[in-house]
């Protein structure tokens, strides 16, 4: 069901001035009050501090998806073959484990932590190869349990505000889907479709939630992010972005009123580099809602 599918104005402004060609993975730092974010073509991860609007960088020596902030200060990088620890004062990065060793051509792409501390992340080929990919649940066993088999583009991932639920994309399917969660175990079930994003409105790709339940989701190729009721599956609001391919969204600030989005410069043309001259660019708007927490991983 959509309620709204004209574009709502915001007021964007440029986080970061630093041009990704694949900027993903952002997730907000309560504690440290920093934006984590990525640019996994050049393999490099930031921290952004919006009060000072300092980006600190560090590179990688993989293609990395995503990141999430651990209880013991650090991050946990996934990458194109493992999940491995980086310590944000010495930029030294330690392997943790393998993500599918016997698929050389699949990487890590997105994921987050559930209430629980658990890390989700899912993986993708390189090849562009349908169905290759999976999401896996990560405990501080650091042993990764294959939970959604035959994902072609594993994304966006959120939990409910009341931890009852969880919510997924696999771009390939072009949908937001829902499963039954159980907070304790971390076991899934009772998939079911929320919406189907619609051929023109782009690919759906990250994804968060705000304190009113309702779904924020990246569009690639859309340039635009869509406010979801999950509930309801009804297409509540599509707020148009300087940029063709929207990729994450995050919640962030003191309160959690600003909302962080990442964007790419790959996969155009020249004439939409001159349409969408902030493509690439970390964007940040204030939509007059607030986000939900995020979670850090528990090693213990």
């Amino acid at each position: 069901m959509t309620e709204n599918t004209s574009p709502q104005d915001l007021q964007i402004e440029t986080a970061a001035e630093y041009v990704a060609e694949l900027g993903e993975g952002s997730i907000w730092d309560a504690e440290a009050q920093v934006l984590y974010w990525v640019d996994i073509a050049a393999k490099r991860v930031f921290a952004f501090d919006p009060g000072t609007r300092l980006n600190r960088q560090y590179e990688l020596p993989e293609q990395v998806g995503t990141v999430v902030p651990t209880d013991r200060g650090t991050l946990l990088a996934a990458m194109e073959s493992q999940i491995a620890e980086l310590n944000l004062e010495s930029g030294a990065l330690e392997k943790l484990l393998e993500i599918e060793p016997e698929r050389e051509h699949n990487r890590c792409n997105d994921g987050k932590c559930d209430p629980a501390g658990r890390l989700w992340v899912g993986t993708m080929s390189m090849k562009k190869q349908p169905n290759a990919g999976a999401l896996y649940r990560i405990g501080p066993d650091l042993n990764p349990v294959e939970m959604v088999s035959g994902v072609t583009t594993s994304n966006g991932i959120v939990w409910s505000t009341d931890c009852s639920r969880m919510y997924y994309i696999d771009t390939g399917t072009r949908c937001v889907d829902e499963f039954e969660y159980d907070l304790k175990s971390g076991d899934i079930a009772g998939r079911r479709t929320v919406l189907r994003v619609d051929d023109s409105l782009g690919a759906p790709d990250g994804m968060t939630i705000d304190a009113e339940g309702m779904l924020w989701v990246a569009l690639f190729h859309g340039a635009a992010v869509i406010r979801i009721a999950p509930r309801r599956g009804a297409l509540l609001r599509r707020y148009a972005m300087p940029a063709k391919n929207v990729t994450s969204v995050a919640f962030g600030g003191a309160a959690l009123e600003t909302l962080f989005v990442t964007t790419a410069s790959i996969a155009m043309d020249a004439g939409e580099h001159g349409r969408y001259p902030l493509a690439g660019r970390l964007l940040a708007c204030s939509p007059g809602v607030r986000g939900a927490p995020s979670f850090r991983f528990r090693f213990g």
